[in-house]
């Protein structure tokens, strides 16, 4: 669809310069042809008065143009007229007394007569102006069959004792001439340089052709493959599968969906970092690619999930499964180091385990995680053992019901100056105590709400909450601002922005006191489009932030992209600083970088004095951990608040004695 609309665009493009260029092209010969033929008229306005002053000086008298005049004057005038006037391209001649009534002319059924002549044109003329206009002469006045054209100028004519006024009409065809004449060679030079101008258009037209189309196929293969592995993505390979089913039921085939997990990837990640993961998912994703067939489809649906579609069913894509464990078995030399990677494979397969895309994916998924549990290897799909799956759709279906019913609650852990002590904001973490299940953790129901589309919901119940909460400590009179975080999901909705300036505006929240929390990963999943809503929220005035600073590999290139203020170091960094040299460095070099970068630091997992007392000699700006609180209840912070001592050490020892509210 891209190739063939971006030549489209670019065609309209070129039509509508050549129909623009035409336009102007036009109006301004209109103006030059004007121009030319005022300029021309003005010329045969002179020569008439030329003739006036030159060939009638001295042979007119005042009685001319007194009354009409007799038949042995009017004899004695056409003579003279005939031989110095009319000879010059002038076809008819009349005098005018002072009330414009016509005294000679040398058509004689004029005279006498009082033709519709402007008084303001007589009396100029009698001042000594020449006035002229076009008029159109009846044929019997030219002499030939039909009427003309003519140029009429009033010019004064001396006589002894006074002024006359006389006509002069002029054949207007050597006036259009001569106008002609001056317009055609004008014209020529600008319609050459009209058409210099287009060729010079048609290589920018040209690059701008091949520009549009290389950005174009780039925007359309971020939108379909994963940028780490130039594998299809889940939109891509969700694409695919609807393709494969709606085959497979035509000619009564079949087909399978495989879901690729790599065991023990986040021990790999935290182990040698997020850099080295990444490089041994490029590496994973070449060697399964080497095993496929041509009407086969290998995508990353996401972190170290893998899908896989073939045709056939689940006992023959089984075949597969084994030679893609044969393909791993051989170590991945990553970083120095020989990594044996294990997988875990789930296999759904249509039509006996769904039949549509998201029934075989998520199928899929249950058996890759059977898979994962049993450490089975591979795992085809059996409803008998989907236990797992019915517990998360019974989960997410309380979720739903809790998030509507608002059963869920906001905890906000407490966020200080190192400098001066005073708490200054919060951060806002969700709460589901389930009436029968009791405490559910975040890490089992928000997986559970990514999977189940919930995440955007929960996420605008999370924010309008924190937003609330915002609004009443201000209006207490505490200056505190309320961090939030964002998942995948939220920043890819462009929408979003649109709702947090609304619950802004509805709460009298002002914009700076929202801070938003992002992580690496997040801005890697679509960084187009993240650094889109981003930016909008940077218009908007709210505060952004980068957390787990340092646990990805991408950070350096993205500080100096997005619109951040804030990044917030790394508790896995923070908490050991005092006892390890390393994690002393890296915190010490981020806070270097973001004073040089201009931006505000927040150390997470601060549980030791030493620690504070460390990072505040540093230059860091905010502190969060244990040592100020646990997330604790709206109220627990109001109370916190209100009993904060104004000396730094006096705070310290208050908030270090509070008792700790068990998140």
């Amino acid at each position: 669809m891209a190739s063939t609309s971006q030549p489209r665009l670019v065609l309209r493009f070129a039509v509508s310069t050549c129909i623009a260029l035409a336009l102007a092209a036009g109006a301004i010969l209109m103006v030059v042809r004007h121009l030319v033929t005022v300029q021309a008229e003005h010329a045969a306005t002179l020569q008439a008065r030329v003739i006036a002053n030159s060939a009638l000086r001295g042979a007119l008298t005042p009685s001319d143009f007194e009354h009409p005049v007799g038949a042995a004057r009017q004899a004695q005038l056409d003579t003279l007229l005939q031989a110095r006037v009319l000879d010059d391209g002038v076809q008819l001649v009349e005098f005018f007394d002072d009330a414009g009534r016509v005294t000679y002319s040398t058509d004689h059924r004029l005279i006498g007569a009082t033709p519709h002549v402007r008084s303001a044109d007589l009396h100029e003329a009698l001042a000594g102006t020449v006035r002229g206009d076009t008029t159109t002469l009846p044929a019997g006045l030219t002499g030939g069959g039909r009427s003309q054209k003519a140029l009429r100028t009033y010019a004064p004519v001396a006589v002894d004792g006074g002024t006359g006024v006389i006509a002069l009409f002029q054949d207007y065809r050597p006036i259009a001439g001569a106008a002609a004449a001056t317009l055609l060679p004008t014209a020529g030079v600008f319609e050459a340089a009209l058409l210099i101008l287009f060729v010079t258009l048609v290589p920018l037209l040209r690059r701008a052709s091949v520009r549009l189309r290389r950005q174009m196929e780039e925007i359309q293969h971020r939108a379909l493959y994963d940028q780490l592995t130039e594998l299809p993505n889940r939109a891509l390979f969700g694409d695919r599968i609807e393709q494969a089913v709606s085959a497979a039921r035509r000619d009564g085939g079949s087909a399978s969906v495989m879901f690729l997990d790599i065991d023990h990837f986040k021990e790999i990640n935290d182990t040698l970092g997020h850099e080295s993961g990444d490089v041994l998912l490029q590496e994973l994703s070449t060697r399964l690619r080497g095993e496929m067939r041509a009407s086969e489809t290998l995508a990353r649906l996401g972190g170290d999930e893998f899908g896989i579609l073939c045709a056939g069913g689940p006992e023959d894509v089984s075949l597969l499964a084994e030679r893609l464990h044969a393909a791993l078995r051989e170590p991945f030399l990553i970083g120095g180091f020989a990594l044996e990677v294990a997988t875990s494979i789930g296999i759904a397969g249509y039509p006996d385990h769904g039949d549509d895309v998201e029934t075989l994916l998520r199928h899929a998924d249950v058996a890759m995680y059977i898979a994962k549990e049993a450490r089975a290897g591979t795992v085809v799909y059996d409803p008998q053992e989907d236990t797992n799956d019915s517990a998360r759709l019974a989960l997410a279906g309380e979720l739903r019901r809790a998030i509507d019913g608002d059963e869920l609650v906001l905890h906000f852990q407490p966020k200080a100056e190192l400098r001066s002590g005073c708490i200054v904001g919060v951060e806002a973490l969700v709460r589901w105590q389930h009436a029968e299940r009791g405490f559910i953790p975040p890490g089992e129901f928000i997986p559970i709400a990514e999977r189940t589309g919930l995440i955007k919901p929960l996420s605008r119940h999370v924010l309008a909450t924190a937003i609330r909460q915002c609004g009443e400590w201000h209006a207490a009179g505490f200056d505190i601002h309320v961090a939030v975080n964002l998942t995948i999901p939220d920043l890819l909705d462009l929408a979003l922005p649109d709702l947090i300036g609304d619950l802004l505006a509805e709460t009298r929240v002002r914009a700076e006191w929202l801070e938003l929390e992002i992580t690496e990963s997040t801005i890697l999943s679509d960084p187009f489009r993240v650094r889109q809503v981003l930016s909008r929220f940077n218009e908007m005035g709210v505060r952004l932030a980068i957390d787990d600073f340092g646990t990805g590999y991408s950070s350096l290139a993205y500080l100096r992209r997005l619109p951040v203020q804030t990044i917030k170091i790394d508790r896995s960094f923070v908490t050991d600083m005092c006892e390890n040299e390393n994690d002393a460095t890296i915190v010490h070099s981020t806070i270097e970088l973001a004073r040089n970068l201009g931006l505000e630091v927040v150390a997470e997992g601060v549980e030791s004095e030493e620690a504070w007392d460390a990072l505040r000699a540093q230059g860091c700006t905010l502190a969060q951990g244990y040592l100020l609180g646990r997330p604790m209840p709206a109220d627990d912070i109001t109370a916190l608040l209100l009993e904060q001592a104004p000396q730094v050490g006096d705070l310290v020892g208050a908030v270090t004695r509070t008792p700790a509210v068990s998140s």
